[in-house]
């Protein structure tokens, strides 16, 4: 039972420094030494947020603002859509055209 245990002390213990694995598969172990008695030599697992909540608030952060697509401006608005910019392109004045034989009211904006 403590062969893997013994294993774990060796590779993971730098004298009274705390060292850490960090891998994506598993949860990040920190192990310290600060005495030599059996029970304060077992690795203590502290609580570390896992790599999927890390990934989600990362995720959740990067499209934080939603819905402010569409900011009108009757100005912007006339100068691309608006009678005159129909009349100064070819394919504008055939939009006209195909608009006033189906007998709309308003031809533009």
């Amino acid at each position: 039972m403590f062969a893997g245990l013994k294993h774990c002390q060796n590779s993971f213990r730098v004298g009274l420094n705390a060292t850490r694995q960090f891998s994506m598969l598993n949860k990040p172990l920190i192990t310290t030494s600060l005495s030599s008695s059996p029970i304060s030599r077992m690795p203590v697992q502290t609580p570390q947020p896992s790599t999927l909540s890390l990934l989600s608030n990362l995720i959740q952060r990067r499209f934080k603002s939603r819905g402010n697509t569409y900011q009108p401006s009757t100005l912007k608005r006339k100068r691309t859509f608006g009678f005159l910019a129909r009349l100064r392109s070819r394919g504008g004045r055939k939009i006209l055209q195909r608009r006033k034989a189906k007998g709309r009211w308003f031809l533009t904006h």
